[in-house]
């Protein structure tokens, strides 16, 4: 499976000092599954922030995206 490819890689990653930062793609749907994987550090989720803005402003949009890294 690829999330365990990309956990393996993080794990890996951080063994060896580096940061993991994970983007491309993220959004309010898809997030869940990385958010498990402790060796990530930061999520690079601006885009899918902004296009939610669009439809609910962008203070609400930035409050669901952290409610959800924060409870998951």
């Amino acid at each position: 499976m690829e999330l365990d490819k990309i956990a393996k890689a993080a794990e890996l990653a951080a063994k060896n000092g580096l940061e993991v930062r994970l983007g491309g793609g993220l959004d309010y749907n898809n997030i869940f599954p990385f958010l498990k994987i402790d060796e990530i550090s930061e999520f690079v989720i601006g885009h899918a922030i902004a296009a939610q803005a669009l439809m609910v402003g962008m203070a609400k949009a930035v409050e669901d995206m952290v409610t959800i890294v924060k409870w998951s």
